[in-house]
């Protein structure tokens, strides 16, 4: 058991006495000696050593052993002293509790220990400074919203009938898309800016880094549960021109988001949106074989992207710190429920859930890159042809909780309404999807307005002829040569 001394901490009668925070595991003491403030504190006597490191418990990686924590065990839920850190979970439990904890090299697995044992465990310590900054900007971030946002506005839920892929977690958007809009958007380049980082350390190491990323899945699943629209419509709107990036940060957001439609406890979204970020790592070793055209491939490129789901379970289990439901969501994003997906030909039952909702997602995001070009392509045909491809592999449950998380008219759509005007649609009533918060473009002779104008249709009076504003078509991408995102970006 570890010990605790007892040390003051003396201010002398020049300084402004202030009162500091005690901690211990019996009752906490605070002297006055002279009219000075004397604090006693407990402090733990561990140090570190040639075994033992201090480590940021955002650090943590998969297999470490923490063998002692930043404050006394007794002011903690646990109840045995030491901890395998074995998944995502109990990274979370920690950074509840703890800001630093002392991990055991001695006590870690083999491939932590094989990792860090010869010096290299200054690897972590040496990127504390900058990893510490990345959690600085996810709390300014948070904080900022925090401000915006004041009391939590309590917006109603989609009455959707709960299936069994429900969780119990409910959730309420705690501010407009407008007020988390600037945030989000900080966090989504955040978010590109660490993919491809990871990306060129992959290629220059061969191993892949990961605390990165959960630094920025931390920080996007924050946004969505405060309000999905925003990052939503990034996701729809914002792009680098660069497709493998740009599908992770894609991949990851609209994982959580479906998640967060399902009810899931953040701790299962943090996992949705590692694997939405990984399901294709294993292209990053095809990079230099695949074609860059959109153009349909011929037989050999299909083949040859296959691989990349092997490969990226190759990369996975080599990382060690990747928990295993990430790993089935890189594995069988292409298996299909009747059994004709690959790599491994699984069906129905044998099939995470996570994965399924992983499938979901990538095949909603080709049919949007396939189609980006047709003329007549909306949103509507997008999802029809995914109802579509349920029959044929795809959950046919999931694919309708899909749709009511996106709605028929996803964030960033293009709609006309029956007053002849075009609108992008902004954000959604949690309560009645098909009225959601629009911004109108143009005029009912489709000309732009000098000023567009943001319209609630759910509380909106009635047109001049006395109808309710509705929407009575979505349109394709680009019609009457609008640009949604340079109204927004």
């Amino acid at each position: 058991m570890a010990k605790y001394s007892e040390q003051a901490y003396w201010r002398d009668s020049n300084e402004q006495p202030t009162k500091l925070i005690i901690r211990r595991p019996a009752k906490n003491k605070t002297r006055y000696i002279n009219n000075n403030l004397l604090t006693v504190r407990f402090v733990n006597d561990m140090q570190t050593s040639n075994t033992t490191h201090k480590v940021m418990v955002r650090n943590l990686k998969f297999g470490m052993y923490v063998s002692q924590l930043d404050r006394p065990w007794l002011e903690t839920p646990y109840s045995i002293q030491g901890i395998l850190i074995t998944d995502m979970e109990d990274i979370l439990e920690l950074e509840r509790h703890c800001r630093y904890v002392y991990v055991d090299i001695n006590r870690c697995e083999s491939h932590i220990i094989q990792k860090y044992r010869l010096g290299k465990f200054d690897q972590i310590l040496t990127k504390e400074t900058y990893k510490a900054s990345l959690d600085a900007l996810n709390k300014a971030l948070i904080r900022e919203t925090t401000k915006k946002a004041g009391k939590i506005r309590q917006t109603p839920r989609a009455v959707v009938d709960k299936t069994h892929f429900h969780g119990n977690q409910v959730y309420a958007d705690a501010c407009t898309v407008e007020e988390e809009l600037p945030v989000a958007t900080r966090v989504h380049q955040f978010a590109h800016d660490i993919i491809k980082e990871i990306t060129s350390d992959f290629e220059r190491n061969q191993y892949l880094e990961v605390s990165g990323a959960q630094n920025s899945v931390y920080a996007l699943r924050d946004s969505i549960i405060r309000n999905p629209d925003a990052m939503l419509l990034l996701a729809q709107l914002k792009s680098s021109g660069e497709t493998l990036y740009d599908d992770a940060v894609k991949h990851s957001i609209l994982l959580m988001a479906f998640g967060r439609h399902l009810g899931l406890p953040g701790n299962e979204l943090s996992m949705l949106g590692l694997g939405g970020m990984f399901m294709d790592i294993g292209k990053l070793q095809l990079r230099q074989k695949i074609t860059a055209t959109q153009d349909a491939p011929d037989t050999v490129d299909v083949n040859l992207l296959k691989q990349h789901v092997l490969l990226g379970e190759k990369i996975i289990k080599q990382s060690g710190d990747i928990p295993t439901s990430v790993y089935e969501i890189v594995a069988q994003h292409h298996e299909r429920e009747d059994g004709c997906g690959y790599p491994r030909g699984l069906s129905a039952n044998q099939l995470n859930t996570y994965a399924r909702m992983a499938a979901i997602v990538d095949n909603y995001l080709e049919l949007c890159k396939s189609q980006a070009n047709v003329p007549s392509n909306s949103a509507f045909q997008v999802f029809n042809q995914l109802k579509t491809l349920a029959r044929y592999g795809l959950n046919a449950t999931l694919v309708e909780q899909f749709a009511h998380c996106l709605g028929f008219f996803p964030v960033g759509s293009l709609v006309e309404l029956n007053s002849g005007e075009v609108a992008i649609v902004l954000s959604h009533s949690r309560s009645k999807r098909s009225l959601p918060s629009v911004m109108v473009i143009l005029d009912a002779n489709k000309q732009p307005y000098t000023m567009p104008e943001t319209r609630n249709l759910r509380l909106m009076k009635p047109g001049p002829d006395g109808a309710p504003y509705t929407i009575v078509q979505d349109l394709p991408h680009g019609a009457y040569g609008i640009d949604s995102a340079s109204h927004y970006l």
